[in-house]
């Protein structure tokens, strides 16, 4: 998009994107009579009016011209200069107020456009050494991913490789992977096989985390079977230890944490389920496609499994403040959170840059980012699903439906006396939030867009976090409060009749039941 010109100009002018191999290859080394040429003529006008912006110390849109490097790489607005072609430079073009305008300042003098436009014909020589070094990375052009970037090896399929010939008879092979290892290490001497009591002690801190007992030490030394050591492996690999010790590296990725992290730390008391659903799936050896779709979309793919429900956990561990009234910014905040986590976790790359402009350097642009966010943008959070199985939640209702057909009329009258106090609590609380968020609080529910049916659950966790906080012995008076007693002795006697709660597990639904279909071209 253009910007018009008497703004930023000079914007539209920078480089950042590549300028391409074969043009690099066309500039020789420049001679000492064009270098003398550059001292003379050509620096002095790009110092005085072009490095304060594009020299060492700023880069107004990547734009750097104070080195060789940087000139030829290009910009946003594409090659700056072509060298030996002064009519097709998109330099010459703005000197010369053509469709661009630079310097903003003031149009240069005709002289100094003369000179600038001859050292372009001569193909814009410069030293080596001119400006503070050189080593600007070629970059690409915005908007675009190009064969090259393809080329990358991480982006390569999967294929097979055969093992390389063994060039050192002294390396010990006992699979395709030393074969390789072999291949690397050329003519070094590999160290010697470590000895049975120290392999099992490497093992097991490996694949559990803890050393082994002595009696297990034992154990393998006296085991002279050729499969002693598979046998090991197996025997840890099934150990509930495995998947506690290898779970912490999935959830350090993930940012697990039992408290909300970001400036309020609160406790988070029921994330514990999602870091045992990790422990669970690494010790159940869950295929690994399983494992993402349920973190990603477990509520869709299989609602009526409660380690699904669990999984969608994943889309909870993010920052989180719950007496923080901007709750506009906050969601935005947590949506590029969880984005940029996504992209390290599942596709481990590094995405973040390109929330703000194409990747500089990786081939990520600006709208794939994006893309993505738009995939996890309709969350939203539930904190209160039950995770259990159906029969465990039959059993549940049932007992929960004789609770309540019994203490019906005693929270009936206890909820006529604490309903107007909690009321007011959360009128209080709700009162706190940006003028824009309390219009969403005037909207009836059916008339709230997606965006604002998110905004106003995040907010009403903060205005129901506040009523469970209610003293009702301190803010009841006289006979209420005396009543209010009464009917709490009369329900506590009734507990021990009520089952206990089922445990819940933080967790997302879509905010919409489902995707609004795209319109017809």
């Amino acid at each position: 998009m253009l910007i018009p010109r008497p703004r930023v100009a000079w914007l539209l002018v920078a480089w950042y994107c590549a300028a391409s191999a074969s043009a690099r290859a066309a500039t020789p080394e420049p001679t000492p009579e064009q270098v003398k040429y550059f001292e003379e003529k050509v620096r002095p006008i790009l110092a005085e009016n072009c490095y304060q912006c594009h020299g060492t110390d700023e880069q107004k849109g990547s734009l750097r011209l104070d080195l060789r490097t940087a000139l030829l790489a290009g910009g946003d607005s594409g090659a700056v200069v072509v060298p030996g072609k002064p009519a097709e430079s998109l330099l010459v073009e703005a000197i010369n107020y053509g469709s661009y305008e630079m310097p903003p300042s003031g149009k240069l003098k005709p002289e100094q456009i003369a000179t600038l436009t001859e050292w372009v014909r001569l193909g814009a020589p410069m030293p080596k050494d001119h400006g503070s070094g050189s080593g600007v990375e070629v970059r690409k052009t915005r908007g675009i991913i190009t064969d090259e970037d393809r080329q990358w090896w991480a982006f390569q399929p999967i294929r097979r490789e055969v093992p390389p010939p063994i060039r050192n008879p002294q390396s010990a092979i006992h699979n395709s992977i030393d074969a390789f290892i072999s291949a690397r290490l050329g003519d070094l001497i590999p160290a010697p096989e470590a000895d049975r009591a120290t392999l099992i002690r490497r093992v097991t801190w490996d694949l559990i985390g803890l050393p082994p007992t002595p009696a297990e030490i034992d154990s393998f030394l006296a085991d002279q079977r050729p499969d002693a050591y598979e046998r090991l492996v197996d025997r840890l690999l099934a150990s509930p230890h495995h998947g506690e010790r290898w779970g912490r590296h999935w959830l350090d990725i993930v940012r697990y944490a039992e408290s909300d992290g970001y400036k309020q730390d609160a406790y988070r008391p029921d994330a514990w389920h999602y870091r045992d659903y990790v422990i669970r799936s690494l010790n159940h050896d869950k295929p690994y496609s399983q494992f993402v779709l349920e973190q990603l979309a477990g509520d869709e793919a299989d609602p009526a499994n409660p380690d699904a429900i669990i999984a969608t956990g994943y889309l909870r561990l993010g920052i989180y403040e719950y007496n923080q009234r901007d709750v506009r910014t906050q969601w935005t905040n947590i949506l590029n959170d969880v984005t940029d986590v996504t992209a390290d976790v599942f596709l481990g790359m590094g995405m973040s840059c390109a929330r703000c402009h194409d990747h500089k350097f990786d081939p990520i642009l600006q709208k794939d980012y994006f893309r993505l966010q738009a995939f996890l943008a309709p969350i939203l959070w539930r904190d209160r699903v039950p995770v259990a199985s159906a029969e465990e939640m039959a059993d549940y209702h049932r007992r929960l439906a004789d609770w309540e057909t019994k203490t019906a009329e005693i929270r009936r009258q206890l909820d006529e006396i604490e309903r107007p106090v909690q009321r007011n609590s959360s009128q209080a609380s709700l009162n706190k939030f940006p003028e824009d968020i309390q219009a969403i609080f005037a909207k009836p529910e059916a008339e709230r867009s997606p965006l604002e049916v998110q905004l106003t659950a995040l907010a009403y966790l903060q205005a129901t976090d506040g009523e469970g906080k209610v003293d009702f012995a301190k803010k009841l008076k006289g006979d209420a409060k005396e009543k209010w007693e009464k009917l709490r002795a009369e329900l506590a006697a009734l507990e021990s009749e009520k089952p206990a709660p089922l445990p819940c597990a933080p967790s997302v639904t879509p905010v919409i039941p489902s995707p609004v279909p795209r319109p017809a071209a």
